[in-house]
Order: C-alpha cells, then structure tokens, then sequence
C-alpha cells in the first residue's frame, strides 16, 4: 500500500508477511543477496540528478536523469 501525504511524503506500508519473507531470503542468501550477473560486460552511465536545495522543486530538475548527456 502507498500513501502520498502532504506535505510531499510518500509512505510505503508492507504487510509482516512480505517483511518476513524478504528477511528470510536475505539470511539464506548470505553475502551473495542482491548479487546477479546481468549486464557484466557492458558498459553503462551513471548520471546523478540533483535539486538546487536553495529553491523550489519542479518538473525540469528531473529533465537530465531522463535524457542523460
């Protein structure tokens, strides 16, 4: 379930179960959660986005995450 709340929060609320479950996949994996293969060989470009955090947030701070350089 998610929630967006004023005045700009976006709640996430996970049932026990799925905590749960989550929990016990992390342990069994041990050091190698979150660990896969896809993409090895390939290059790829990080770009980080970032608000000015002296003014208001809009639309255009996320213009260059989309298009990238």
């Amino acid at each position: 379930d998610v929630d967006i709340v004023k005045p700009g929060f976006i709640n996430f609320n996970l049932k026990d179960e799925f905590i749960k479950e989550a929990l016990k996949e992390i342990v069994s994996s041990k050091e190698k959660f979150g660990f896969n293969r896809s993409g090895r060989g390939v290059s790829v470009q990080l770009e980080y986005v970032s608000s000015n955090p002296t003014g208001n947030l809009h639309i255009g701070h996320g213009r260059w995450g989309a298009l990238g350089d």
